[in-house]
């Protein structure tokens, strides 16, 4: 009897195991000139994002500061991304909640950034109270905008 309540634990676990991944879901951004589309992606924990027509663009979290160290705007203990130039590019299950920024460096100059908000905003203040500037600002903004 052991041995079969065992089994029936085991098979319960993999089926929830399984239906979470069956359930997590692709968002698509698209590569447009020099902007990202949509500019934020509101996704569920779990879920992945696929960037497409990246010709001549890369995704990446890490923003070289003015005195060239580096900060990613990511939630405590998420891992960061960065793609290859011109490459179509997944992220693995974003599981960590909160506000993950991004941009495109070789068109970083123009703005064109993204953000994505996995589940609650939970870190969207500390980012703001950063007092970026520039096109990091703009993305914070518009980041704020669309949590409201």
């Amino acid at each position: 009897m052991k041995y079969g309540k065992s089994l029936i634990g085991a098979l319960v676990g993999a089926s929830v195991l399984l239906s979470t991944s069956v359930m997590a879901e692709n968002h698509v951004v698209n590569a447009e000139v020099t902007a990202f589309n949509p500019l934020v992606l509101k996704v569920a924990p779990g879920d992945t994002v696929s960037w497409e027509n990246m010709n001549g663009h890369i995704v990446n979290t890490i923003f070289t500061n003015k005195d060239q160290s580096k900060t990613e705007y990511i939630p405590e203990g998420a891992k960061g991304f960065t793609s290859a130039m011109g490459e179509n590019f997944t992220t693995e299950p974003l599981t960590v909640g909160g506000v993950y920024l991004y941009k495109c460096d070789p068109h970083w100059g123009a703005g064109m950034g993204g953000s994505i908000i996995v589940g609650e905003p939970t870190n969207l203040e500390a980012i703001a109270a950063t007092k970026p500037k520039g096109a990091l600002k703009r993305l914070v903004k518009k980041t704020q905008k669309a949590v409201k």
